[in-house]
């Protein structure tokens, strides 16, 4: 990293990194670090913004390389696991047969090995609280729709392979729909508005369609 290369753009810096690892232990440098109004983390990259009235670009530039730069004695622990109910009733995973034929697998399995499934949240993007997720095993690619849907709904679980992603709002998508989970991935009345962070464990957990609407109700989705 001693040939770091900081990109300046009006109150932003941004950083290419190596790979996703990189990006955690930068994102574990540079948090809780005040001159940083926001930190967003990419699957390669990372960016910060800060208050050109309270730092110029060149102050902050050697900020952020200092502080990429320098050496951790302190280890930074990774959010807690967490679980995520999940229902892969049809009506909530519109592409659930679709996806277990690509697989070559029945539903009931396909339920199965999903659910069994790890991933780590890569980051957070597209919109507030939205994860996209990483699975180490070798899941066969299954790709993105040939037509996106112009609604998504809120809590949908997309899968196109190794990678995963979890909507926390309605929107237009092209992700097949493996199941939706009835809690909410983005509350803006809370401390931490995201349920998920970068880095953090993420298993699910399949539930049947009577628990979905229970707890959807609940949670007044």
């Amino acid at each position: 990293m001693s040939a770091l290369a900081i990109h300046v753009c009006d109150d932003w810096l941004s950083c290419q990194l190596s790979d996703l690892d990189a990006v955690h232990d930068a994102r574990a440098a540079i948090s809780g670090q005040h001159i940083w109004q926001e930190v967003v983390a990419g699957l390669d990259s990372i960016a910060v913004q800060f208050d050109p009235a309270q730092i110029t670009p060149d102050k902050a530039e050697n900020a952020l390389r200092e502080q990429l730069l320098k050496p951790r004695t302190k280890m930074v622990m990774p959010p807690e696991p967490i679980t995520i109910p999940v229902c892969y009733d049809a009506e909530l995973a519109p592409d659930r047969d679709w996806i277990a034929e690509r697989l070559g697998l029945s539903t009931e399995a396909l339920i199965d090995w999903h659910s069994n499934l790890r991933f780590t949240v890569a980051m957070l993007g597209f919109m507030p609280g939205f994860a996209y997720l990483q699975c180490p095993e070798d899941v066969p690619d299954i790709g993105r729709l040939s037509k996106p849907r112009q609604n998504v709904k809120a809590g949908s679980i997309g899968l196109i392979g190794d990678q995963s992603c979890i909507y926390s709002f309605s929107s237009p998508g092209g992700w097949p729909i493996i199941g939706r989970t009835p809690v909410r991935l983005f509350d803006p009345e809370k401390l931490e508005p995201a349920l998920l962070s970068a880095n953090q464990l993420v298993s699910f957990q399949a539930i049947s369609r009577a628990e979905f609407d229970a707890t959807a109700e609940e949670q007044g989705q």
